[in-house]
């Protein structure tokens, strides 16, 4: 406020709001201000809430709770906690957008309706062909193909900003690697890629206050640690549907609570009505708006009462009713009583232990806010430390009600170091897998596919209940913990050629080219195309059907023609050609039939086989990576005295101490047994957690105990280990071997799609240096690291064939004279007649260069350089710069 300004009167405070706003609004130019004033009160101050009062009492509730930060009676809120924050979903992300563009849409087509109404001529307003003339000039498709966009790159191009934090990355593609990479993409929470960049790491930190909601384990390594979250497998976002899939009458809603809310003894927030304080009465507060205020003696009960309402479904009060009761404290979180009934909150279950009923009616679905100050115990039976003053209230349903869908799949995770348990998340991601059952009706740009997946022995419950056996993702392979043959280091393991050639890990990549005649026509200039085989040409007729595309189970080899297109108006036939470095297989021809006559688009899938090959990686559901280092003879590998059985799979054991996969050890040893006794093994973390007052006390022997009596009561040892007989030497191994069925799955990351040679190729026009990129045969960069690495090894001559004689070798005529690499100039000398020897070549007359600079041929000199240094030169002599050179041989150096 200015200097001197006296504002007394409620008019005279709208007055100068309008006055200082009305230049920045768009369409308010010619209101008074006081109109002005009251649209940005109505519009921008505020706006969930329509009454003034209404704005005015949340005005004061904020300003007590200012007050009470600076008086250090409360502390502020953290922004990067889960109770201050909810999630902008898809649909209100395009309903915000859209709306934007229908407001720019509206505000176009007024002003050219103004602009045809100021021009005086024969437009009448009232005729519907005038102004339809004149709306077509602002067509509306451009608001449709705007969210078009929007949806399709991700990006908001918009000049207001909406509000939000970034404009881009919006949109990502659900990929069908596999089930559970699908599924993750539709439980993920990003919390914005504004704070990607962020030097600070507190956005990223685990917070207390997220347990139950998003999971602690499953989150990427690497950048986005910490910013891409997942939800629980219990947690659920809040939307306008209700359990029976009606909207939410959210006015009623509100009216309902408001009533039940007086009738237990709160004092509404009513115009000139006077109002207690802290620390006798509690604000209450509905939605963002201050409905009243509740005795802090009374308080409590209330709660309760709501909270019995809550889980008793036949009453009014929602089931998704989020009850944050901010207790009185000194030095805490601002004391109230924030009532949530909004879309777009994080929610989940746990059991509510006050209310004593039969069946799942206790279950009560509890917010971020409100579980911080709530009383909440696990389910093992134990309370945990928790005071006799404040006993609790709830109970969680179970221990792994903490963990995402993909967390609760890895076993006895609890039994893992916790960084191997996130790694697992990201692979199990990764992993060539039964990607989904419609797999002969897709056309997916890449598809990948293992050919005999296996069902688990050892799974969790999750496995069973979310029926990932629908959607399989390794195979159950024999593997020994042996240090064999030393090809077994550095988490490389060794394959039993056999069991791969019998079919194991073997899967295909299935990929999809697209070809539209429909675009090629609109770009090329409405020449009429169609798919069709040349008659004259015969020798394609093997390769190509008479309609001009292959045949189905045709495999095609890099380069060969896949189908043929011919164009009516030139009377030409053209073949598209395979890229790529491997043969394929025509898996299936699927056409457009949108044109009966002739079909105008159609879509080819290929199947490239990809059995697993030295190179290609592997893991186990414990984070245990590692990559085939050789794909070993069967007869040569070690074989088991009991059994005769010869392991699939041989890692080292040096894996295992550092990385404490414990649970890994026990998945074999319980497969084993499973595999004994026909049945799969329940391998469910924490299940020694649940309630262990109820168990039986013959019954509390640990995991190992139980898995050995198992093995023991088969003829095994108790412990998993076998005596192993070397394959090579036919003799027993030293020490008794560790060996089980442990699940294996086959990563993405295969060799195939990864190696990258060139000798010579294609180079860049400007610095004649090879080219990036592996598509396009280009070259590995040799970069500074590797330049530092040569030097410190000494092997100079190696750094100057890498940087200089496989690089850009260049011969450059130099003047000793001036100095100069760019004066350089041909002279033509005249043709002599020169006799050809018999047996020899022809002679070739002699080049002759001079210094266009000297004016001379004399002092010219040859000289090996890299061309970039040239490029250089003339990139100096571009700046008025000259560079010269001193020449001086060998021996003179």
């Amino acid at each position: 406020m200015k200097f001197g300004t006296c504002l007394l009167t409620r008019d005279d405070c709208l007055q100068h709001i309008g006055e200082h706003f009305q230049p920045v609004i768009d369409g308010l130019e010619n209101e008074s201000a006081l109109n002005v004033a009251h649209a940005v009160l109505k519009d921008y101050v505020f706006v969930h809430l329509i009454n003034y009062e209404d704005k005015f009492n949340l005005l004061i509730f904020m300003l007590q709770k200012l007050f009470s930060l600076i008086d250090q009676t409360s502390v502020p809120d953290n922004p990067d906690a889960l109770q201050n924050q909810e999630v902008l979903l898809p649909g209100h992300l395009i309903t915000i957008y859209l709306k934007e563009k229908l407001e720019d849409w509206l505000r176009k087509a007024k002003k050219t309706i103004q602009e045809e109404i100021a021009k005086k001529n024969n437009f009448n307003f009232l005729a519907v062909s005038d102004v339809k003339k004149v709306m077509d000039r602002n067509p509306s498709a451009q608001i449709s193909l705007a969210v078009e966009t929007m949806l399709r790159t991700g990006r908001l191009v918009t000049q207001t900003g909406l509000d939000l934090q970034q404009r881009a990355g919006y949109t990502v593609q659900a990929e069908r690697l596999n089930f559970l990479r699908f599924l993750s993409f539709f439980r993920a929470v990003h919390r914005g890629a504004s704070f990607a960049g962020l030097r600070t790491t507190s956005v990223r930190k685990l917070l207390p206050e997220s347990w139950g909601f998003l999971c602690p384990v499953h989150t990427p390594d690497g950048e986005p640690c910490g910013l891409l979250n997942h939800m629980t497998c219990f947690c659920r976002v809040t939307s306008y549907y209700d359990s029976q899939g009606l909207v939410k009458d959210f006015f009623d809603i509100r009216k309902s609570i408001l009533n039940i809310l007086t009738g237990l003894g709160m004092t509404s927030s009513l115009p000139k009505l006077a109002q207690g304080g802290l620390p006798q009465v509690l604000s209450v507060l509905l939605d963002g708006r201050v409905v009243g205020s509740i005795s802090s003696s009374e308080i409590e009960k209330v709660v309760a009462h709501l909270r019995r309402l809550k889980v008793l479904a036949a009453t009014v009060i929602p089931y998704d009713l989020e009850v944050g009761y901010v207790p009185l404290s000194i030095g805490g979180a601002y004391p109230g009583l924030f009532l949530f009934t909004s879309p777009s909150r994080f929610i989940r279950p746990v059991k509510n232990l006050s209310i004593s009923s039969q069946g799942r009616e206790d279950i009560e679905l509890i917010g971020p806010l409100e579980q911080v100050f709530m009383e909440i115990r696990c389910p093992d039976g134990g309370d945990g430390g928790r005071s006799a003053a404040f006993p609790a209230t709830h109970e969680e349903i179970h221990p792994t009600a903490m963990l995402s869908v993909v967390a609760n799949l890895t076993p006895w995770s609890d039994h893992n170091q916790s960084p191997r348990n996130m790694y697992q998340c990201q692979m199990a991601k990764q992993t060539m897998a039964f990607s989904l059952q419609s797999l002969c009706f897709r056309a997916d740009q890449k598809l990948y596919h293992l050919q005999t997946p296996q069902s688990p022995i050892v799974r969790t419950s999750a496995y069973t209940k979310y029926n990932i056996d629908e959607y399989p993702t390794g195979t159950n392979a024999i593997v020994a913990v042996l240090a064999y043959t030393g090809y077994d280091m550095e988490d490389a393991m060794i394959l039993n050629k056999s069991s791969v050639e019998r079919g194991m890990f073997h899967g295909q990549i299935y990929q999809t080219e697209t070809i539209d005649l429909g675009e090629e026509r609109s770009r090329s200039g409405g020449a009429q195309k169609m798919f069709r085989r040349s008659n004259i040409d015969k020798s394609l007729h093997s390769l190509i059907d008479s309609d001009g595309l292959p045949y189905v189970g045709q495999r095609i080899h890099p380069n060969e023609p896949y189908c043929s297109i011919y164009n009516e108006v030139t009377n030409t036939t053209r073949t598209n050609n395979r890229k790529g470095s491997d043969p394929v297989t025509v898996d299936y021809v699927a056409v457009d039939m949108k044109n009966k006559k002739h079909p105008q688009k159609v879509n080819i899938r290929f199947r490239h086989p990809r059995n697993p090959i030295i190179g290609d990686k592997f893991s186990s559901r414990h984070g245990q990576k590692g990559v085939c280092s050789q794909l070993w003879p069967d007869i040569d590998m070690p074989f088991s005295g009991m059994t005769g059985m010869r392991p699939d799979l041989i890692i080292n054991p040096h894996a295992f101490p550092s990385r404490m996969t414990i649970a890994m050890l026990l998945e074999s040893l319980a497969a084993k047994g499973g595999t004994l006794s026909g049945k799969f093994v329940d391998a469910t973390p924490f299940a020694g957690s649940i309630n262990k007052a109820k168990l039986d006390e013959t019954k509390s022997e640990s995991l190992v105990d139980e898995l050995g009596k198992m093995l023991k009561s088969r003829g095994f040892n108790y412990h998993g280990v076998e005596v192993l007989y070397s394959g090579v030497y036919g003799t027993e191994l030293v020490c008794e071997i560790f060996i089980g069925p442990v699940y294996y799955q086959r990563l993405r990351h295969m060799v195939s799609d990864k190696f990258q040679v060139r000798s010579t190729g294609t180079v860049d026009q400007i610095t004649r240096q090879p080219i990036k990129g592996r598509k396009r045969g280009g070259g590995i960069r040799f970069g500074e690291m590797e330049r530092d690495a040569m030097l410190a090894h000494g092997a100079a001559y190696l750094l100057h064939d890498r940087l200089h004689t496989c690089s850009d070798y260049h011969i450059a005529d130099v003047c000793s004279l001036c100095g100069s690499v760019l004066t350089t100039s041909f002279i033509q000398t005249q043709k002599r007649v020169v006799r050809d020897i018999g047996g020899l070549p022809p002679m070739r007359s002699p080049k002759k260069v001079a210094c266009h600079s000297c004016q001379t041929s004399k002092g010219m000199e040859t000289v090996a350089m890299p061309y970039v240094f040239r490029y250089l030169a003339a990139e100096l002599a571009a700046m008025n710069i000259k560079m010269t050179l001193q020449l001086r041989d060998g021996s003179g150096a």
